[in-house]
């Protein structure tokens, strides 16, 4: 049985969130990707730092996690891009179909 995730990775611009989704995209390691734009905060090596910030969030499965994360690093040029997996409790039929077909 096919595991299947929301994935969210982290982008310092929209330059960046670009290059990271279109690479991964050529690669058929998303189905696509949304842009979530807006101002953070966050603890940076001890400071407070304020940024506008770019999530992308997409859907992939367990056979493509490992590359996923291998390219994001290999993509962004965050010092610790954030890149998480949170496998949903449900998944209609049709958007099950859509990613497998998608990633096929």
């Amino acid at each position: 049985m096919t595991t299947y995730y929301e994935v969210k990775i982290s982008a310092e611009n929209q330059e960046q969130a670009d290059k990271i989704l279109n690479s991964l995209l050529e690669k058929k390691l998303v189905t696509g990707g949304q842009f979530i734009k807006s101002p953070a905060r966050f603890l940076w090596k001890g400071s407070i730092q304020d940024m506008d910030y770019v999530t992308i969030t997409s859907y992939t499965t367990e056979s493509h996690r490992a590359a996923v994360i291998k390219d994001v690093k290999k993509t962004s040029q965050e010092e610790v891009p954030m890149i998480t997996f949170v496998a949903p409790d449900y998944l209609n039929d049709e958007l099950r179909n859509w990613i497998d077909e998608t990633l096929a």
